[in-house]
Order: C-alpha cells, then sequence, then structure tokens
C-alpha cells in the first residue's frame, strides 16, 4: 500500500451483486434497461457492470475505501463538466447509496464510453501521435473548465506540492526496494528523488486546476478502428492541483512529451510549469525502472537527461 494511500476498512466482505439487483439500480435511472452483460474488475477501488450496450454501474468495492477516491464526488464532476467536457466525458443518469441484502452498496449510473481503453488496443506510428496529441488537447479543456468554481480536494500551492510528489517518490522508493537489482544508474534513488524535489519552486504562480489525477491508458479511451480518442473516464481521484501533474501518467517517455504538446498547443510552458513538469517526469521515469517495464531503459535514459535539465 502507498503512503499516500489508507484503505479505511481493508477487512470488508467485497460481494459480486446479483444481476437483479445491478438491474434495480440501473432501472431507477434507465428505465428501459434489460440485461447485465459483463462485469469489469480490472479497476482498484470500484467494480464495474455493464448493462445493455450502453450503461454502466459502478460500484465502490468495500475494502478498497480511501479518502482521496469518492463515487459521490465523480458523480459532482461528471455533471459539473458536463457542459464543457460533452461527450468526451461519460453522461451521470443516477448516484446513490441505498440498502441492498447484507449491508448498503454505493453506486454511479452513466453512460458506457464508445470504444476500449488504449491500454487494450495497440496503436503506433502517426497513429499515436494524433491520439496522445489529442489527449493533451482535452486535458488542457478539463483544466480551463469552470476552474474557479469546482469544489474538489486541493492542493495548497507549492507546500501541498512538494508534499504530494513527496509521497509519490516515497512510493517509487519503496517499489525499489522490493526490487533491489532494477535500479542501474550511477546515482541513488534517494538523491535522485531528493534533487527532485529541492527543485520545485519556492512558490506558485500557476492556479491550482482540476485534474483527472490518471489520464493514462487504463482511462482514455480510443475507437479501436479509427485509433481516434473517444473519451476520458473516471474522475473518482480528481482533485485540484499543479496542471503539469496530469501530464505523467504513460510508461514511455515520448509519450509524454506528445501529451504535452498537445496540450501546449504551440503556446509557451513558461519556467515554473518546465520546472514541475520537469520533476513529474522523473518521477514517471523512476516508477517505470522500479515496475520493470519495458519502457525501463527509455525510462532511464530520459531520467539523466532530465537531471541535466534541474
Amino acid at each position: 500500500m502507498g503512503r499516500a494511500d489508507v484503505y479505511v476498512q481493508p477487512q470488508a466482505a467485497d460481494p459480486v451483486l446479483p444481476a437483479g439487483t445491478v438491474l434495480g439500480l440501473t432501472r431507477r435511472h434507465v428505465p428501459g434497461a434489460v440485461a447485465v452483460t459483463g462485469v469489469d474488475e480490472s479497476g482498484g477501488e470500484a467494480r464495474v457492470y455493464l448493462v445493455d450496450d450502453d450503461v454502466v454501474v459502478k460500484t465502490q468495492r468495500p475494502h478498497r475505501l480511501r479518502p482521496r477516491t469518492s463515487l459521490a464526488k465523480e458523480a459532482y464532476l461528471l455533471d459539473t463538466l458536463a457542459a464543457d467536457l460533452g461527450a468526451w466525458i461519460p453522461r451521470r443518469f443516477g448516484y446513490g447509496v441505498v440498502g441492498v441484502a447484507g449491508g448498503t452498496v454505493e453506486y454511479l449510473c452513466m453512460s458506457r464510453m464508445p470504444g476500449l481503453p488504449v491500454r487494450e488496443v495497440t496503436v503506433g506510428g502517426a497513429g499515436r501521435r494524433v491520439l496522445l496529441v489529442d489527449v493533451g488537447r482535452l486535458l488542457r479543456r478539463l483544466h480551463a473548465a469552470v476552474a474557479g468554481g469546482v469544489v474538489v480536494p486541493r492542493d495548497g500551492g507549492a507546500a501541498g506540492l512538494r508534499r504530494r510528489l513527496g509521497f509519490a517518490f516515497a512510493d517509487v522508493g519503496d517499489a525499489l526496494a522490493g526490487r533491489p537489482g532494477a535500479w542501474r544508474l550511477p546515482v541513488p534513488a534517494g538523491e535522485v528523488a531528493a534533487r527532485a524535489l529541492a527543485a520545485l519552486p519556492a512558490e506558485l504562480t500557476q492556479p491550482m486546476v482540476v485534474l483527472h489525477s490518471n489520464p493514462g491508458p487504463a482511462h482514455v479511451f480510443v475507437d479501436p478502428g479509427t485509433q481516434l480518442l473517444t473519451g476520458l473516464i473516471d474522475f473518482g481521484d480528481s482533485y485540484a492541483g499543479h496542471p503539469a501533474l496530469d501530464l505523467h501518467r504513460w510508461a514511455a517517455p515520448a509519450d509524454r512529451v506528445l501529451l504535452r504538446e498537445g496540450y501546449l498547443d504551440g503556446g509557451a510552458a513558461g519556467a515554473e510549469f518546465d520546472r514541475v513538469w520537469t520533476v513529474a517526469m522523473i518521477c514517471a521515469d523512476m516508477a517505470v525502472i522500479a515496475a520493470g517495464s519495458p519502457h525501463a531503459e527509455e525510462a532511464a535514459a530520459d531520467l539523466t537527461g532530465r537531471l541535466g535539465d534541474l
């Protein structure tokens, strides 16, 4: 368990709901729902029930309940962001906490995003560039949407940013401790983390924006035929923070560079943005190395170069 996460009831039971119960919840908001067609347990904190071809019911998994993740927050954000992001995000049909046999269940009923998550589709060459640039542009729209009026947890300026990235580097350190042969760079991992954190700005001028928090291959959807972006799902971890922190959730450093290109869309980044993005890139590179990813060598080379940029 990462240092940034605390699961508040790890021993709680986690039963799969009967199809009749799921249909009952769905029909509160989509009266014509016919059948549960599948169950997706690939998410960390939630279980997703697929209903017909175009509806999902997402439930909180009791043993994975943690403070920073919230179906209520996700429901609120889907409503709040709908006018600005439209079909690029799911449409909320309903949310609630209801009694079921053996206890209660918190659920979110919403539209099913067309296509498949990028992690299930091979997108390469020019198509990958188009996709990642478009994801960057979509994140820019998200960050600009109703910027000042969204009520979500917020990082407290430079101190909050340092705390968040400090947790992230600590998590990477824990992962590396479990794989002692993974780190082959001449500079010790702890020193890399310390140098990166020390390079963060002492003060921030960039306003905090609503972040998705994890807009990576599991949550970015693509049309498998055209390989074009269809949308972004899962806002349960969203918070208000520095915009650069939404641009480092892909394993390949080249992918992250394309995200940044699309996000900036020809504009200048500014010294503060570049500095925070560089530190986030170093943290991402360390995480890729710690995970033993196929992109570990690329990440090591990228990390070495970015240390020189600090």
